[in-house]
């Protein structure tokens, strides 16, 4: 181990390819901007079923309607589960972010939103996405449907990514057209 500034200890692990897949799997399905962070969670989880187990309780997993149902029983809580989809989607991905939530296209560097915005922008159909984007009408279609049940979380990373660009000097609308 080695020490580092403000307190940190830097650790080193050796492992196999294939345990590196599974935190790079992690990585990407809970959209986790940093392998420390998913390590973190990783080992506090672990640590916390090891105390439950000390403490002579069974740790089990049960469907969220079940939960009060059960007596003393205690839910283990993740960070980075609150944000993960809870849907399973074919063409969507969550990618790690600093702070963006929204799900990508899969294959693309191009969020929900932004390609929601191109579409409402240019007054393209799904079809018409499809074919200008050469994508599946499927992962159109998918993408507009996470659009749908996330509108708030999407417009307010839209309206994000305006004030970033702004701040640094891009243009974020088109300039007035003379009359």
């Amino acid at each position: 181990m080695a020490k580092l500034q403000d307190e940190q200890v830097r650790l080193q692990i050796t492992t196999r390819p294939e345990q590196v897949r599974i935190i790079e799997a992690l990585e990407r399905k809970l959209g986790i901007h940093s392998r420390a962070t998913l390590l973190w969670e990783a080992i506090s989880c672990f640590y916390w079923v090891v105390q439950e187990i000390l403490r002579g309780r069974r740790v089990v997993s049960v469907a969220p309607e079940e939960i009060d149902k059960l007596k003393d029983a205690s839910e283990l809580l993740v960070p980075s589960l609150a944000n993960a989809p809870t849907v399973s989607y074919n063409y969507l991905v969550a990618r790690p972010h600093p702070w963006r939530r929204q799900l990508s296209l899969k294959g693309r560097n191009m969020t929900v939103g932004q390609l929601v915005a191109t579409m409402n922008a240019n007054h393209m159909t799904p079809e018409e996405a499809a074919d200008d984007f050469e994508m599946p009408l499927e992962q159109i279609r998918e993408a507009l449907q996470y659009f749908e049940a996330n509108e708030d979380l999407v417009n307010t990373e839209l309206r994000e990514d305006k004030r970033y660009l702004a701040a640094r000097g891009y243009r974020v609308e088109p300039p007035a057209l003379p009359r």
